[in-house]
């Protein structure tokens, strides 16, 4: 053991020669109140993956795992997201612990191992005691969009300005923006269909949120398959099209405060909310007025595309 080699460790408070014989176990853990069970609390954690395991092949064993391990485990959603510009799965679930029900979500994506060659998913987990409610949910959405991985497998989505999409007149380009206001979060597509995939039905039905193209006009969710009224809430299917009446509010207008970028595609350069703005103006003809009502609101749009719950 004396000759055992080692490799530099570093931590937030020190840095150390690692034996390499160890396995990093390094957890994160951040709550609400120093004693007693917390309303709601943060880990992070890796793992290893196993060869030539892809982010869906991880989580579903992951899935599979809880479900033999904790309690009553019952599966919320299992939904694609980005975490830092990367491809991640974004898992809500519960289960029984001492007699209640524990709440979670789950962000789970890939990166980089220490190992050269290797691979290790991080995994970022919210828990509260009760069901997660729009002011934890829009915590937890907030950390999540402010994640920068050290090690990811690719290069993020943030570019900067100087790459901003070409905001000269022009046919309108397919992306779709999604905003929550109770959230203070506005979710960036690159088309309709996306947009639909990617954001619960059952939330759209409760007007947790709001869609625009890409000129911030507003769209109008026109459901197919309504959601499911039984105990399991099966989500439907929807579509977005141009609202049936003039007048609505364009994206511009309803900005709140402090809200949070999050572009959900790779290929969308937006990296901040001034961003967007500019964007919108400059689309506008440099008349933020004209975003409502203007010559953009009769612009051809692509054909609504169904997502399927």
């Amino acid at each position: 053991m004396d000759d055992q080699a080692t490799q530099p460790y570093h931590a937030n408070d020190l840095s150390f020669d690692l034996p390499a014989a160890l396995r990093d176990k390094t957890m994160h853990m951040f709550t609400v109140s120093d004693q007693g069970a917390s309303e709601f609390s943060l880990v992070i954690s890796h793992a290893d993956t196993q060869p030539e395991e892809e982010l869906d092949d991880f989580s579903s064993r992951l899935v599979q795992e809880m479900g033999r391990a904790l309690p009553k485990f019952q599966l919320r959603h299992s939904k694609e997201t980005l975490l830092d510009g990367g491809p991640a799965i974004d898992l809500a679930y519960s289960w029984r612990k001492d007699g209640i029900f524990m709440h979670q979500r789950q962000v789970i994506a890939l990166m980089r191992g220490t190992v050269p060659g290797s691979t290790q998913a991080i995994m970022i987990a919210a828990t509260c005691l009760a069901s997660f409610g729009d002011a934890w949910n829009a915590t937890f959405d907030r950390m999540l969009a402010s994640v920068r991985l050290r090690r990811p497998l690719a290069a993020g989505t943030a570019a900067g300005a100087a790459n901003a999409p070409d905001a000269a007149a022009g046919p309108t380009p397919p992306f779709i923006f999604a905003l929550s206001e109770r959230r203070r979060m506005l979710n960036v597509f690159a088309d309709r269909d996306e947009a639909c995939r990617k954001t619960d039905a059952r939330e759209v039905e409760q007007e947790t949120w709001t869609f625009f193209d890409a000129d911030g006009e507003a769209l109008q969710a026109q459901f197919v398959v309504p959601n499911s009224g039984t105990l399991w809430r099966k989500a439907g299917s929807y579509l977005l099209a141009p609202p049936e009446t003039a007048g609505a509010t364009p994206l511009t207008a309803c900005l709140p405060q402090g809200v949070v970028l999050q572009a959900l595609a790779p290929a969308l350069p937006f990296a901040s909310i001034d961003e967007v703005r500019a964007y919108l103006l400059a689309r506008a003809g440099g008349d933020g007025a004209a975003l409502s009502g203007g010559a953009l609101s009769g612009a051809a749009l692509p054909g609504p595309l169904n997502r399927h719950g």
